[in-house]
């Protein structure tokens, strides 16, 4: 999506790595080798392949669009120092991520190199309506993916030892993912590294991918945050799910987190800080008997991560809501994820993206929270 705002520096921007989400955010334009675009204000440059020149100029025909064959055809070099030369830039702002070899061949051909402080573009933390629209796509992919996996686990049956049992094979944290992974191809969306369904005692990791068979009574965490091919946005979305004669105590876990969920999603409108949010997830979950403990390393039970994060060209990206969270504006996008884990037994988690709105917040794509799926 383009950029809206002005800005007055140089900002050089390397098509590779960390830059990647700025450049499409101000460009449109991606491709499978390294190109550069410059910033200014409201200028932009591209200095790509000729083989992307033509759709570097059909995804943002307000860019001047060059080649290192166009420089030298002018008589001087076709690097990126003569491109900047060129256009009367000696000096250039870069984020982290710039690649150091790039920045060192600059400022050997006179280009002053900076970091720059901040994002490249804040403006990306209030989403316009294209982009939110993108983020419901993605979203709803999400939703689709877990609605056919849980779908799944409620049509297998209960074999021997309590495992579950689909078309005559065991149920495993292995094939669900098959099924999510090819619902979201079906959605043009691409799932990233990490998917995640957790099964058990591995529910108790927030972050373990999980796999192996799925048993009564466990319960499974579907953590699903899909790619949108064609635009780059995402979507995320986690429910916890389980199958048969469910313990007492993933029941009130799994209630505690739905409220704390709620309770999150009730708070959220313009002027309120994300770590007030946070704070009072954490009071409520003391409240219902569940205490957060961090130590020792390995041993982390009850509420162990921060409520939510912004998603958009990014999976993670500003702003938090966590304690460090500050305060939220209209077209803010942000997941709602509320959790607790036990190990040895395991976790819930329920999480939903949000776009906060002038007097609270929507959600992108509604389901239900149930352990049963539904």
């Amino acid at each position: 999506m383009k950029t809206n705002r002005k800005s007055a520096r140089a900002r050089l921007l390397y098509a590779q790595g960390a830059d990647v989400p700025d450049i499409r955010y101000a460009t449109g334009f991606t491709a499978p080798d390294p190109f550069l675009a410059l910033v200014r204000g409201g200028k932009k440059d591209l200095l790509v392949s000729p083989l992307e020149a033509g759709r570097a100029g059909a995804a943002c025909p307000e860019a001047g669009i060059w080649t290192r064959e166009m420089l030298e055809k002018e008589g001087g070099k076709g690097d990126a120092a003569a491109w900047l030369k060129r256009l009367g830039v000696r000096s250039v702002e870069v984020s982290e991520g710039f690649p150091v070899g790039v920045a060192r061949r600059l400022e050997k051909e006179g280009i002053r190199v900076g970091i720059g402080k901040g994002a490249a573009f804040p403006e990306r933390e209030v989403k316009g309506e294209d982009e939110l629209a993108c983020i419901a796509e993605a979203q709803r992919a999400a939703v689709r993916a877990f609605r056919v996996a849980a779908g799944a686990m409620r049509r297998s049956d209960l074999g021997k030892g309590g495992r579950l049992v689909l078309e005559g094979r065991a149920l495993t944290s292995e094939r669900l993912k098959e099924l999510i992974e090819g619902e979201l191809r079906r959605q043009g969306c691409e799932s990233a590294d990490g998917l995640i369904v957790a099964v058990g005692e591995q529910a108790a990791r927030p972050h373990d991918e999980g796999g192996g068979v799925v048993r009564e009574g466990q319960p499974v965490v579907m953590d699903i945050f899909p790619q949108n091919r064609r635009t780059g946005y995402w979507g995320d979305f986690t429910r916890t799910v389980a199958k048969g004669r469910i313990p007492d105590w993933l029941r009130r876990m799994h209630a505690a987190v739905e409220g704390a969920q709620r309770l999150a999603l009730g708070m959220l409108r313009p002027g309120v800080k994300g770590s007030d949010v946070q704070r009072a997830v954490e009071k409520f979950f003391l409240e219902q008997g569940y205490e957060t403990k961090l130590e020792p390393p390995g041993e982390e039970c009850g509420f162990i991560h921060s409520l939510g994060h912004g998603v958009g060209l990014e999976i993670h990206e500003e702003p938090r809501l966590s304690r460090k969270g500050g305060a939220l504006r209209a077209g803010n996008v942000v997941t709602v994820e509320p959790g607790l884990y036990v190990p040895g037994l395991g976790g819930v988690r329920i999480e939903d993206t949000v776009v906060v709105t002038e007097d609270g917040c929507r959600l992108f794509a509604d389901c239900g929270r149930g352990l049963g799926g539904k």
